[in-house]
């Protein structure tokens, strides 16, 4: 030891100097990010990035939350099939989750979306040709639009994300609640879920419910899964409760539907539903499905 420093401090203070300078190396890149918010630029951004870089960000946000990313800058290497040097982007903790993209040369990646709390950004260069890198900002963002009263005589409400793939871990409630003596026609333009379990035949995996009241002990009209087309439904009364539930695998664009409010005054007549969005209807090629 002495041979090398003049003292156990100053050997202290020069390991300390040397670990510093190692750890704030525009060379060093990745780790585990778990703030609310950030970003993330590729090693010595905004100046060319060293070649034979491996770097790996490990994004996690809460539970209850999916994480954002929005490329500000971009600049790589450029070559078909991003072979050389590129990011890639995993709906998870590592490589093996769901690809949502591998990126190169001068084109920003679009924003991106997890279906669950994490997410994995992966940037790597070859031995040669460089660019200015990358810069991008992440954020956790909350299930917003996962608790929802619908309140209008009529309306359209989605999947989270729509058409977009939904996350993973949710339970979403859309509960149409309209004045008394009306009643409610729903129905399901898109349907995209996680397929049905094999062995069960049921949908144990990722679904949506609905029930006739405004709770999940009224009555059950359907449960459905897949790519499956559930019939256009009424309600007894003035309530229909919808339940989107997904487990922590497989996800995909989810559904989309559409209501419309119908009053009668006396019992046993038909039941004549609001017609102001008929144009509209008409338009998409869906005004046969609101003929009862």
């Amino acid at each position: 030891m002495s041979n090398h420093c003049a003292s156990s401090v100053t050997c202290k203070c020069l390991l300390l100097s040397t670990l510093y300078v190692y750890l704030s190396s525009p060379d060093m890149c990745g780790g585990v990010l778990t703030g609310l918010s950030g970003v993330i630029s590729s090693p010595g951004y905004p100046q060319e990035y060293s070649n034979n870089a491996d770097c790996s960000w490990a994004i996690h946000v809460s539970n209850t939350s999916v994480v954002t990313l929005a490329f500000l800058d971009f600049q790589l290497e450029n070559n078909e099939g991003c072979n050389f040097d590129f990011v890639a982007l995993f709906d998870g903790p590592t490589v093996t989750h769901r690809h949502l993209g591998k990126y190169c040369g001068a084109d920003k990646p679009p924003n991106i979306v997890t279906t669950s709390n994490q997410l994995l950004v992966v940037f790597k260069s070859d031995f040669n040709i460089g660019g200015r890198g990358f810069k991008c900002y992440r954020s956790a963002e909350q299930y917003k639009n996962c608790q929802q009263v619908l309140s209008a005589v009529s309306g359209n409400f989605s999947s989270p994300h729509f058409p977009s793939v939904y996350p993973n871990n949710i339970n979403c409630h859309w509960s149409i609640t309209l004045a008394a003596g009306y009643r409610i026609k729903l129905f399901f333009p898109v349907m995209d879920m996680e397929d049905r379990n094999s062995l069960s035949d049921e949908c144990d995996y990722d679904s949506v419910a609905v029930y006739d009241g405004d709770s999940q002990t009224d009555t059950l009209l359907g449960r459905w899964c897949g790519r499956e087309h559930p019939p256009s439904l009424i309600s007894k009364a003035n309530k229909l409760l919808v339940v989107l539930s997904t487990d922590r695998n497989e996800a995909h664009r989810g559904f989309s539907a559409s209501y419309l409010g119908g009053k009668c005054s006396v019992c046993g007549h038909p039941i004549q539903f609001q017609n102001k969005r008929k144009s509209h209807l008409q338009s998409t090629g869906m005004l046969n499905l609101l003929i009862l």
